[in-house]
């Protein structure tokens, strides 16, 4: 990873010279720090696509932000603005590093570089958990920003991290062999503990006002919804490319080709060590926006996983993955095959009255399909309500080779259940001035067969009773309720920082199983926060 930032900077000295129209940088892909963006894009006089995330920032232009009271306007400013210069008095200077801007910024007019720390230092307790053992949380990190001219920026961040999670994070940890959403792990003093970093980059180029080019290693999210059916952020980093072309008149069209190097966390067999490279697939997303009118957004989605190795070792480059044009690779590969495409579309109404609807539908060949319909609503000056339903049919996702699964380290690339579920959920969010609070509920009914997208219906194992026998599918249905609410205050809104008392509330049921497990884990931290982690299926 050195060696990538190293290049990272040498592209940046050699391209500097030669470009010379706004800021290029991807916003933050953070839900609750992204609220009163979301409220300014989604006005209903506003001309932004939304629902390929994260947002770059030479979208958003000719927009009004008059729906913001006074307090939400400067938060919407401190998001989407570069960092104030400041003080030469170090007093002054370190007021405002603390409570207002950037730790450390650099503006030459042609220049543009923040530099800002990183952390979420946690301690809780879980009241289920008998052992009475601490649960705690220590992120360190930082996050590099840059704009180079006009056109040109560039961002890189690392994290390193020790933690004691839940018994249910601790399951999934086991299972998985990751973290959720932020890769492989390794033991921390004790068989309780976790020990893990991660890092991401990226380089961003609009060589016009119709074209941006981007380049690194992150997450993508698409969609209007808190979650995604089509290809969420829930999943660990990957290495991409991606394109961004707008056109039509006032920029009604948004076309996106991104491709991905995505991985298992399985080594290939062929290695000589321990530490033998992980078997890997290629992705190819292709994801059309129309803003059709003032108050409706179409998009058609495709996704298509290459096999870029089997059994006999590394396969020869698909050219078909660079194809432009959507639709061609569903027609070429169709569903069931090695190589298959999950498809869907996405729509989104603005009504007049400061709220949309949205609705993604993804289709996986055959009765493999899903469906989503949600809506928010931003009518109250700080307040945001959010209502979401979610469906998954059996086996969607799933492969019948398993490392060809609609997955990246072992995770799923869209809901984090997998499939066979559905799920409602219920968000609230409010924030005077810089006290903020959410509130949220996940109801979720899951079917262990179906569920788990790394088992097709061709490779399911037959379920049989003490005496062989083969027994018709089970129905093995499982019930979660998970309650989370935090309390907390914003101390710099630049960097999101902020302290925060929070409590999750998980209960599991296994009615079959006359099987109950909860979690009441409350927790306390002092954070910055520029990204989502999900742990609430």
């Amino acid at each position: 990873m050195n060696n990538f930032y190293r290049h990272i900077l040498v592209l940046t000295v050699l391209i500097a010279p030669i470009i010379s129209k706004g800021q290029q940088q991807n916003l933050p892909l953070n839900r609750e720090f992204g609220l009163v963006n979301q409220k300014v894009f989604n006005a209903f006089g506003n001309n932004v696509h939304t629902s390929f995330q994260p947002i770059n920032q030479s979208a958003i232009k000719n927009i009004s932000d008059s729906i913001l009271s006074d307090s939400e306007h400067k938060f919407y400013l401190a998001n989407v603005k570069k960092s104030e210069k400041k003080s030469r008095n170090f007093f002054k200077w370190m007021y405002q590093s603390l409570f207002f801007e950037n730790f450390l910024a650099v503006d030459t007019g042609r220049f543009y570089m923040s530099i800002s720390p990183q952390w979420n230092l946690e301690m809780g307790k879980d009241s289920e958990d008998k052992s009475g053992r601490s649960l705690y949380k220590n992120t360190r990190g930082v996050i590099v920003r840059a704009n180079v001219g006009e056109n040109f920026s560039f961002e890189t961040s690392l994290y390193e991290n020790q933690m004691a999670l839940p018994d249910y994070l601790d399951d999934y940890a086991n299972s998985t062999k990751v973290i959720p959403g932020q890769g492989r792990w390794k033991r921390f003093k004790s068989d309780q503990g976790y020990d893990f970093s991660s890092a991401s980059a990226n380089i961003s180029y609009s060589p016009s006002k119709h074209f941006n080019f981007q380049l690194g290693t992150g997450k993508n999210f698409v969609g209007d919804g808190y979650r995604s059916l089509l290809l969420s952020d829930a999943s660990f980093n990957y290495p991409f490319w991606k394109i961004i072309t707008t056109f039509g008149k006032k920029d009604q069209f948004q076309y996106t080709k991104l491709n991905a190097s995505l991985s298992s966390v399985t080594r290939r067999e062929d290695g000589s060590t321990g530490e033998a490279l992980f078997q890997r697939k290629s992705m190819s997303t292709h994801y059309f926006s129309w803003l059709a009118t003032k108050w409706l957004n179409l998009g058609l989605f495709e996704s298509t996983m290459w096999q870029t190795e089997d059994s006999t070792g590394t396969k020869p480059l698909q050219w078909q993955q660079f194809n432009p044009v959507i639709g061609v690779n569903t027609a070429t590969t169709g569903f069931n095959d090695v190589n298959h495409t999950v498809v869907g579309t996405n729509l989104k109404i603005k009504l007049p009255f400061k709220a949309v609807i949205y609705n993604q539908f993804v289709y996986d060949g055959a009765s493999k399909y899903g469906y989503q319909i949600g809506a928010k609503y931003f009518g109250i000056p700080n307040l945001t309500l959010q209502a979401e339903y979610n469906n998954t049919a059996a086996y969607t996702y799933s492969s019948d080779t398993r490392l060809q699964a609609y997955s990246n380290y072992n995770e799923p690339l869209a809901h984090p259940s997998g499939a066979n579920f559905n799920e409602v959920i219920g968000i609230i969010n409010y924030k005077y001035k810089r006290v903020f609070t959410q509130a949220k509920i996940n109801l979720i009914n899951s079917d262990i067969i179906g569920g788990n997208i790394f088992i097709s219906e061709n490779n399911s194992p037959p379920f049989v009773d003490e005496e062989g026998n083969l027994l018709s599918t089970p129905n093995i249905d499982t019930k979660l309720t998970i309650i989370q609410a935090h309390l907390g205050f914003l101390i710099n809104p630049k960097n999101n920082m902020s302290i925060i008392i929070g409590l999750t509330k998980r209960t599991e049921n296994i009615p079959s199983f006359d099987y109950t497990h909860e979690t009441n884990y409350l927790y306390f931290g002092f954070r910055t926060s520029l990204r989502n982690l999900y742990n609430d299926f």
